[in-house]
């Protein structure tokens, strides 16, 4: 190594410049003390801006301030009469997004310190889709029987295709007979069944055809068959369907109900059950194939890791971690980031995985879905993953 000695010249570029290994530890910690110190004293002095007189802060804290308390504002609010739509204005669109509900009798205590509100354990997606298993194929609909009923009905007028029989208690609704364009040799009948989704609130539909020869005579009485007579014609009106219902999603919960339909069950098909030992397993009012392919299909929507599978045992082993499937926390905060001098000094470890055995129970027309830890001992923090698991994919089937 050259030294760079003066008054001789040398190169500036070229010399290395050393700084001791021990120097540079010793200014780093007392830069984070002096950094911590300073967060402290700034955090103490905020907490007693309340307590404190000082002079110039209560156009920070004080009653009009910025950082004012603002929990008992609700007390003063104004009740307004709702929105009124003139007569001559359509207002099937115009709705109550946020209802507040009315106050029981005798309750008229304020309360400053609200609780927190309950996780959401509903569904994560809202949309249309179409889920296909072998020949057998259907549209997910993310709104109840009786918002999507109506919706159906439309789709048929806009298609110039008349509806025979509607029987919205059970779900059933027929076509008349229709020629499709450009076919000179049969005619059509469609059978649209709706039933509850697996998520509270959501619908399955599905479509049956029938095709006859346009020289047998049209009766209004048939004999529906167990499959389509032509499923690529279902499944076209299905797709074409799909899209429809996609387009005025926006209008399902702001409009027009079934009030008939309103009689199909709208609870989801899934549902979590505390059984008399204290454990918690998963109910899905479905054949086994198709909650199969739900739970797979939830799996890998939640970004779970599957080791392994065996759908004639009824087994998926995974390593799963708390949290998985639920949105990441926003970027540290200006303090946090100072204090751990942006993760350098931060103690938070890293994501424990727990080997987790999902057993799928076939009951014929149902089926139970069990969790259970692989470790050798169950924990308290391995029923924590057993039951976040379960309700993970709870939240996530369709």
């Amino acid at each position: 190594m050259k030294a760079c000695n003066r008054p001789e010249p040398c190169d500036l570029q070229s010399a290395p410049v050393i700084m001791p290994t021990r120097f540079s530890s010793v200014y780093t910690s007392q830069l984070a003390r002096f950094i911590l110190a300073m967060a402290t004293g700034l955090l103490s002095s905020c907490s007693m801006l309340s307590s404190v007189p000082i002079p110039g802060m209560d156009y920070i804290a004080g009653e009009e301030g910025l950082l004012r308390d603002r929990q008992g504002d609700y007390l003063e609010a104004q009740v307004l009469p709702p929105t009124r739509i003139p007569d001559n204005y359509d207002s099937y669109i115009i709705d109550d997004l946020m209802v507040i509900p009315p106050v029981a009798q005798g309750s008229t205590q304020a309360f400053l310190n609200a609780p927190r509100p309950r996780p959401y354990g509903g569904r994560i997606e809202r949309g249309v889709v179409i889920q296909r298993i072998n020949e057998d194929n259907w549209i997910v609909v993310d709104v109840s029987p009786s918002e999507v009923w109506p919706r159906i009905r439309d789709y048929w007028s806009r298609q110039g295709i008349q509806v025979a029989v509607e029987n919205p208690t059970r779900g059933v609704m027929d076509t008349g007979w229709f020629v499709l364009e450009g076919n000179a040799l049969t005619k059509e009948k469609m059978r649209v069944t709706v039933e509850p989704g697996f998520q509270n609130d959501s619908a399955e539909i599905r479509l049956l055809h029938l095709g006859l020869a346009q020289s047998i005579p049209a009766l209004d009485q048939v004999n529906w068959p167990e499959s389509s007579t032509d499923p690529d014609i279902a499944y076209d009106f299905l797709t074409d369907m799909s899209g429809y219902l996609a387009d005025v999603a926006d209008l399902y919960q702001a409009s027009t109900v079934s009030f008939l339909a309103e009689n199909i069950d709208g609870r989801g098909k899934a549902s979590i059950i505390n059984t008399p030992a204290g454990r918690e397993l998963l109910h899905l009012q479905a054949g086994y194939n198709r909650s199969w392919a739900a739970i797979m299909r939830a799996l890998e929507r939640a970004g779970v890791d599957v080791l392994a599978r065996d759908a004639e045992a009824g087994v998926i082993e995974t390593d799963y971690v708390i949290g998985t499937g639920i949105d990441e926390e926003e970027e540290p905060g200006f303090f946090k980031k100072v204090i751990t001098l942006n993760g350098a000094f931060s103690r938070e470890e890293g994501p424990r995985y727990f080997p987790l055995r999902i057993l799928v129970l076939d009951l014929g027309d149902e089926v139970e879905v069990i969790v259970e830890t692989l470790e050798p001992q169950a924990s308290q923090e391995t029923r924590e993953a057993e039951s976040s698991l379960l309700n993970l994919i709870r939240n996530y089937i369709t």
